[in-house]
């Protein structure tokens, strides 16, 4: 029985999500930083079944289409276009950048203006009007093609308005940045397993990857918010039919990495804890 005021233990509460593997840890000597920094990918190292806590994505394991080595190489050619470490480099500069938090950005906040209007706006004015600002700001920052955002637009609306957001948390999070720090760690630790890049080029993106992270988000539930609805918001330009598919999974992923008591997200904050660097400072040699 447990004392009086202590809850008693239970085991994880969604077993269907311990189907996948135990989450994997090597006992690498990482700092805490540099493991906040690696578990801003921790969506990934949960998919792929790697270790939280190293740059290789190991463990090693028998797989019919190669070793890690090989899956890494095949999925940074086939899903990002990466075949050296310059690639790499300049995609994870423009994910640092912002690659589609940016985007997210100009189109939300004038999806939820229109969808939440007080008054039905029966003729469209309002949407044209904002489809027409669309195009001026594309044009004015020079895009290629500013039609690109009108589309972004309409077919955001048509998500929210079908339900196809339901996963997310409410209020929809007002920006993406997750999206692409999270993915900045992704290619990071795929072009170091892959030999395109030094371990100290790798974690020098994961560690300019996690301050601004840091600065944007107070703990990992806002992070994988943010995560998630940047999957979503990107998933739905792409295929509106995976992403009815995929989102209620990746939330569920998202739910084991929160809850789960061998969770990367479990071990260490996103932030230092309050306090915690001036209790430090003031300790006696």
């Amino acid at each position: 029985m447990p004392a009086r005021g202590v809850p008693a233990l239970t085991t994880f509460p969604y077993p269907e999500l311990d189907e996948r593997e135990e989450d994997h840890w090597s006992g690498a000597g990482v700092s805490d930083d540099e493991l906040r920094a690696l578990s801003l990918g921790a969506f990934y190292s949960t998919r792929w079944d790697a270790f939280h806590d190293a740059m290789l994505l190991g463990p090693e394991r028998d797989h019919p289409l190669g070793d890690r080595r090989e899956l890494a190489i095949d999925t940074l050619t086939g899903a990002w276009g990466i075949t050296d470490g310059n690639e790499a480099r300049a995609s994870m500069e423009q994910l640092l950048e912002g690659m589609h938090a940016p985007l997210y950005a100009l189109v939300h906040p004038l999806v939820m203006a229109s969808v939440n209007a007080s008054e039905r706006d029966r003729f469209g004015e309002r949407a044209d009007k904002q489809r027409a600002f669309l195009r001026q700001v594309g044009s004015f920052r020079g895009m290629d093609n500013p039609e690109a955002l009108v589309r972004d637009y309409d077919i955001w609306a048509q998500a929210i308005k079908i339900g196809f957001t339901d996963h997310l948390a409410r209020p929809l999070p007002n920006d993406i940045q997750a999206w692409d720090l999270a993915r900045v760690v992704a290619v990071a630790r795929m072009a170091f397993t892959a030999g395109y890049l030094e371990a100290d080029v790798a974690w020098e993106y994961c560690m300019r990857a996690l301050v601004p992270a840091q600065r944007r988000y107070r703990n990992w539930r806002q992070f994988g918010d943010a995560y998630l609805a940047g999957w979503t918001y990107w998933q739905a330009t792409e295929d509106l039919a995976e992403l009815k598919n995929g989102g209620v999974d990746r939330r569920m992923e998202l739910i084991r990495l929160w809850t789960r008591p061998t969770s990367p997200w479990r071990r260490i904050e996103l932030n230092e804890p309050d306090g915690k660097a001036e209790t430090e400072v003031a300790e006696p040699n």
